[in-house]
């Protein structure tokens, strides 16, 4: 399994600024998604993984 984790700009993390509590999933929650997402069988890419609230107004 290979994994590249990527990113265009420079992680706001990073610099020690912190996302709003509101409309935040819990760490838990994005945890699982990316465990799901690994463990996926060999042969089935998953191309991009976006994780979201479901109240995103910015996101499809």
């Amino acid at each position: 399994m290979r994994i590249v984790l990527t990113s265009k700009h420079a992680s706001p993390l990073a610099a020690g600024v912190r996302p709003p509590a509101a409309g935040v999933n819990p760490p838990e929650d994005v945890a699982a998604t990316v465990v799901f997402a690994l463990g996926r069988p060999v042969g089935c890419e998953i191309g991009e993984l976006v994780v979201c609230p479901a109240t995103e107004t910015s996101w499809p």
